[in-house]
């Protein structure tokens, strides 16, 4: 693993799985630039086709007589012969991959058919003896045979120095250097980004709440206009009353002096009629209090009349009548009867009976 440096084909992110196909994909452009633009333009990159070469080292697909032929390639010369491997398939495939224009065929054609252009159309017999060699495990008798000496010798006559490699490997690791850096750059940028998307949502949220408040106050500001334009107009409205008050008052002193005057004299002129009535009214009253006086008296006296009258009817009816002859005359009886409040005596009433 670490004489062949295939641990880096499958450590995190892969890095030497990443170099050999960058290094593999500058190595095609050198070698055949018609190829190389060709599946560029149809986005056609190595990474679609020639990842499993390096990861299974060409075991996933192709026929085992040519997979023991490249392991001995590769146990000899290391990696590097991967490379030259690809370059020898991409070479002797290349007039049919440039009269492919699909992305689809393009792709299945090189992970499937690159070696079909060794496949021996007249094997020899020690050609058929080593087919049937590698393929006893499971393969049918009408197994292809593979031209896998002559592979191995297209492989041998690419030339690849070390320095070339060495040369794209430090192209990839100052590209590999320069993403990271414009990765963190773009992760820093992200950031910002987001910090001043937050703060322009927060200066559009200010500016939205200061023209919310701008409006209140321009509504405010005409509707305070408005309200001085109408104290204004009322304001010289009264001016003008004050004015017209003023003239007024200052013209018509004199008639207002006179019509007090006038005014003064009418009550008092009234105050006396007002007070002759009070007066009379005053006489009347005191002789209306005698008539009262009078009237109480009189009915006093009515009263006492009354109470002597059921005295003697009550007398009459206790005592015998003395019958007496017409001759004699009437006989009369002097009784004395006070009155209740003074005890003044009246006269004797003579009562026949």
């Amino acid at each position: 693993m670490n004489q062949y440096h295939l641990r880096d084909l499958f450590i995190q992110d892969m890095p030497g799985l990443h170099m050999h196909l960058y290094q593999f994909d500058r190595l095609l452009e050198d070698f055949e630039p018609a190829l190389y633009c060709h599946l560029h333009r149809r986005q056609v990159t190595p990474h679609l086709y020639a990842t499993q070469w390096f990861l299974t080292l060409f075991a996933y697909r192709f026929p085992l007589q040519l997979v023991l032929r490249i392991y001995d390639l590769i146990l000899s010369e290391g990696l590097e012969a991967i490379l030259k491997f690809g370059i020898v398939l991409m070479q002797k495939n290349a007039a049919t991959l440039l009269g492919m224009t699909d992305m689809v065929a393009l792709t299945a054609f090189l992970k499937d058919r690159l070696f079909d252009v060794y496949i021996d159309q007249a094997p020899s017999a020690g050609s058929i003896l080593e087919s049937g060699f590698f393929g006893s495990s499971g393969a049918s008798i009408d197994k292809e045979v593979y031209r896998a000496d002559q592979m191995v010798h297209d492989a041998c006559a690419v030339k690849i120095t070390p320095q070339l490699l060495a040369t794209y490997k430090f192209e990839w690791e100052e590209k590999t250097r320069a993403e990271k850096e414009r990765e963190t750059e773009l992760e820093s940028l992200k950031s910002t980004n987001h910090a001043l998307q937050q703060k322009v949502r927060r200066l559009e949220e200010r500016v939205e709440n200061h023209d919310t408040e701008h409006a209140a106050l321009a509504t405010e500001l005409v509707k305070t206009k408005v309200e001085n334009e109408e104290l204004r107009d009322q304001n010289e409205s009264l001016n003008g009353q004050v004015t017209e008050l003023r003239l007024v008052i200052e013209k018509q002193p004199e008639e207002v002096e006179a019509r007090l005057k006038s005014e003064m004299d009418r009550l008092m002129k009234r105050n006396q009629e007002v007070h002759g009535e009070n007066t009379r009214l005053e006489d009347e009253m005191s002789e209306m209090e005698k008539n009262l006086v009078e009237t109480k008296m009189a009915f006093a006296e009515v009263s006492a009349i009354a109470f002597f009258i059921k005295r003697i009817l009550t007398f009459n009816s206790s005592t015998p009548t003395t019958k007496l002859s017409r001759e004699n005359g009437p006989t009369c009886e002097k009784l004395s009867i006070k009155h209740p409040s003074d005890q003044r005596p009246y006269d004797t009433t003579c009562i026949a009976p």
